[in-house]
């Protein structure tokens, strides 16, 4: 049909989405947070996790369906992943908040791809230099350092990407 499959831009958001957050914007992936002193408990966090995992719901059925995301919708979905994840952040405990700040940002830089693609998902697909950071090994760590302490923490498994 010529449509590019839009399985892999929903393999990446779609992981990234459920196991860390968004926010933040290419500016900010280089710039390490302050440190903050630890004062939440894991149950917050994994709180925020679950209600990030449902605000994530709907932009991943639109990813699901490929082509073009309307930009109304593309827009009412990253602003609640934006705002969910903002909760994931603020909640993350000491030992893995800059696991989380990493997978936030690697949220957060599919996020502004989509919408600077106007929601096109082939062109996001087709984003050679967006795919090598999001594949960085920095970013694959952190992913994966996240997705296992929500596993032990939470009870919450998640698959990997692929």
């Amino acid at each position: 049909m010529g449509r590019t499959s839009p399985a892999p831009v929903v393999a990446l958001v779609a992981t990234a989405l459920l196991l860390a957050g968004c926010g933040g914007s290419l500016a900010d992936t280089d710039a390490p947070m302050p440190p903050r002193p630890d004062r939440t408990r894991p149950g917050d966090f994994c709180g925020a996790v679950l209600a990030g995992t449902r605000a994530a719901q709907p932009l991943a059925a639109l990813l699901t369906r490929g082509g073009t995301v309307p930009p109304d919708q593309l827009t009412t979905a990253a602003e609640a992943v934006r705002s969910a994840y903002a909760e994931v952040l603020a909640t993350a405990p000491g030992e893995i908040r800059a696991d989380v700040e990493r997978s936030v940002a690697a949220v957060g830089l599919q996020l502004d791809a989509l919408e600077a693609a106007n929601g096109d998902t082939a062109a996001v697909v087709g984003d050679a230099e967006l795919r090598s950071r999001l594949t960085a090994p920095e970013y694959v760590q952190a992913t994966e350092q996240v997705r296992d302490y929500i596993g032990k923490h939470c009870g919450i498994e998640t698959r990997g990407p692929g």
